[in-house]
């Protein structure tokens, strides 16, 4: 069996050798690349297409033609694919090969780098804003949408009355599937029972709302009547997690992959305790934002302290303890008080907001137009006065 194996390996290599010598002769005429996506990774399987495909239109809307250009794609081995129902959508849009052939591809041009094919490197933010600047590239068919509103029914949500997503990170699902997540995570976690006041004010406000999760995640045990525990629920299917999310009026999020879903079809989210800001979508009009209580040696970090330095760049939540910097996490009436503020002021900025869009430009600098484009999300409306005035500081 590993002699056969072998065998196998050598004459794939081999084909994907003579498919590169071709291309390289067909390089005069037309250019090849190779986009791998982190297909284990529900945010990256939404967006990382997705900001491809816009930044390509704009290019395309502001440059006019050149050299054509054919992106061949890697949605990963299919068992691994966070979900195999998006992944299938992206196969309408993209040319999609299996991804045992673009790993041979990438083998070979490892081996003989003057045939190595161009691999751009795939963003979830991207930085030409192009979440606010175009459509969504994915879509549902007449069919898949008769089929997402019996979906909607069945789990006990009127279809045709808006409902809201709570997307809520506990760590559950990367424990599911054997992953072990160091301390350092639990900053990005959360307990879902801190959420039963925010849950309480959307309904008060006539809001349906669904709790999505992968169903490894805490039971939401002080969930108000009425809130659709959706992550625990019998009827989740990868479908219906992609349809909920696309066709929500908005969501709540603690800043966790399934609120990708939600900015692929261009849904706004309120996004609370943001601590990771490289990983924030501050690129979009569509994310309104508070930021979590940062705190070094005591003293809470005033927003200007974390945009001006390199705690906006930690990407391992590890990093800040190694730095000393605890987080405070809100309360659940602070969290509360924060959706009644985006319900009341949904779609409006106040001088504040602006002024901290400014603020947080300044802070980012060159290297933050390069990783988001311009700052278009906006702070939470009074959060500030909610939060405490560290936010303005």
């Amino acid at each position: 069996m590993n002699l056969l194996k072998r065998l196998v390996k050598v004459l794939l290599f081999a084909f994907s050798f003579v498919v590169l010598l071709v291309i390289k002769l067909l390089q005069p005429f037309v250019r090849f690349q190779l986009c791998v996506v982190g297909y284990h990774r529900y945010g990256h399987l939404a967006l990382e297409p997705e900001i491809f495909l816009a930044e390509r239109e704009i290019i395309k809307a502001t440059k006019g033609s050149s050299k054509r250009v054919i992106s061949v794609w890697s949605l990963g081995p299919v068992a691994k694919q966070s979900n195999k129902y998006l992944a299938s959508k992206w196969k309408q849009e993209l040319l999609v090969f299996p991804s045992w052939f673009v790993s041979s591809l990438h083998s070979v041009g490892s081996v003989f780098p003057i045939l190595k094919l161009n691999e751009p490197k795939l963003s979830i933010t991207g930085s030409m804003n192009g979440l606010d600047k175009t459509a969504s590239h994915v879509s549902f068919t007449a069919n898949e949408r008769e089929e997402g509103k019996k979906g909607l029914v069945k789990i006990g949500i009127n279809p045709d009355q808006p409902y809201v997503c709570l997307i809520v990170r506990d760590g559950g699902h990367y424990k599911s599937k054997g992953e072990i997540e160091s301390a350092g995570y639990e900053v990005l976690n959360f307990d879902i029972n801190s959420f039963s006041g925010v849950a309480e004010a959307l309904i008060e406000n006539g809001l349906q709302v669904i709790r999505m999760g992968s169903g490894s995640e805490r039971p939401f045990t002080s969930k108000p009547e009425g809130v659709i525990d959706y992550a625990l629920s019998g009827n989740r299917s990868e479908f219906l997690d992609v349809f909920i999310a696309a066709t929500c009026e908005f969501a709540i999020s603690t800043q966790t992959g399934p609120d990708a879903l939600c900015m692929l079809f261009r849904r706004p989210v309120l996004y609370v305790d943001v601590t990771r800001y490289c990983q924030f979508f501050f690129g979009s009009k569509l994310a309104t934002w508070s930021p979590a209580r940062l705190q070094k040696n005591g003293e809470i970090l005033n927003l200007s302290e974390i945009v001006n330095s390199e705690i906006a760049w930690f990407k391992d939540p590890n990093l800040f303890s190694k730095n000393g910097i605890s987080q405070q996490k809100s309360s659940s009436n602070e969290l509360k008080e924060l959706v009644l503020s985006y319900i009341r002021m949904r779609g409006r900025e106040d001088e504040i907001a602006l002024n901290t869009r400014s603020m947080v430009s300044r802070g980012f600098g060159e290297r933050g137009r390069l990783q988001f484009g311009e700052v278009t999300a906006c702070l939470a409306p009074n959060a500030e006065r909610i939060l405490g005035d560290w936010v303005m500081k």
